[in-house]
């Protein structure tokens, strides 16, 4: 009895010691492939031509008055348009 006594409290311990679940808050990312700069030559040219891009990203455009999500994806190019349909920014995020 007195052994099964001493073996309830390892696996206790042993859970202990295993690596913590990642973090809902923290992201996990990989290597970051986007460079915003890169795009900088399409401010003033129309949305459209976003969609003829082959950059292997995840694109997304927001329109001159849509809400602007907080929720940041270090490997997502995010487009901004002006009120004429024209490229206004470029970032990551």
């Amino acid at each position: 009895m007195r052994h099964i006594l001493l073996c309830l409290p390892i696996p206790a311990m042993l859970a202990a010691c295993a690596p913590a679940a990642p973090d809902a808050v923290t992201p996990v990312t990989s290597e970051v492939t986007c460079e915003a700069s890169f795009f900088e030559y399409l401010r003033g040219e129309p949305i459209a031509v976003v969609d003829t891009l082959q950059t292997g990203l995840n694109v997304r455009v927001l329109g001159p008055d849509d809400f602007v999500p907080r929720d940041f994806d270090a490997n997502r190019l995010t487009f901004t348009t002006a009120p004429d349909d024209t490229v206004s920014r470029v970032f990551c995020g």
